[in-house]
């Protein structure tokens, strides 16, 4: 049995209505603050919570929908200012992908907060699988540049997943200190960390074995 036209204009209404939500949700975060209530939130959109209820089932649920919102457009500006950078020079890949994350975390720092404070009810991950995608893009990086130079790229995983793990915990420390630090200042401490560690490391790979 084929789907009713009405159906499906009525599933595409939910869906635009659910976008516009997420969008008046996230004005009200940047007005009120990562702690806004759900009064805020229906008040930003010219609605009542029950509206909203309706749509995301509860706070926990329009959580989930903000996350997943966030993360298409962290992950499309990371993935923007990563194919930009050599991948053959890791010192300018580690430079560039925290500069890009500090940058788009303290363009919207209480959008990043509201994100690392998940209502109880929610069982989502903050991060939504966000650092093991850009984990996976700085791995195949390092990968394809220690086989370039004949090393053994074995470490890759562990160097690239490592590398995004460490930029995450900086930012979410610095967004969480007041009064916060110039990111200027946390990219220089964090170039003074990378730079002669990834130098090191780079130089105690071994060579890879050639199979006979």
């Amino acid at each position: 049995m084929g789907t009713d036209g009405r159906d499906t204009r009525w599933a595409e209404h939910r869906q635009h209505r659910r976008r516009e939500l997420v969008e008046d949700t996230l004005r009200a975060i940047r007005k009120h603050g990562a702690g806004v209530g759900m009064d805020e939130i229906a008040a930003q959109a010219g609605t009542s919570k029950t509206v909203i209820y309706r749509h995301f089932g509860d706070r926990a649920g329009l959580y989930t929908a903000v996350v997943a919102n966030v993360h298409d457009f962290i992950h499309h500006d990371l993935q923007a200012a990563l194919e930009l950078t050599d991948a053959g020079d890791l010192v300018r890949l580690a430079h560039d992908l925290a500069d890009a994350y500090l940058t788009l975390v303290e363009r919207d720092p209480e959008i990043y907060r509201f994100l690392l404070n998940p209502p109880d009810a929610a069982s989502v991950d903050p991060y939504g699988g966000l650092p093991e995608l850009i984990g996976e893009h700085v791995t195949r990086a390092i990968a394809d540049h220690l086989s370039r130079q004949g090393q053994d790229p074995a470490c890759a995983a562990t160097w690239g997943h490592g590398l995004v793990g460490f930029i995450r915990a900086a930012a979410d420390s610095w967004m969480a200190t007041e009064p916060r630090r110039p990111r200027s200042l946390v990219l220089e401490h964090l170039d003074a960390f990378f730079t002669p560690a990834l130098a090191s490391g780079l130089a105690a790979v071994p060579q890879r074995q050639e199979q006979s």
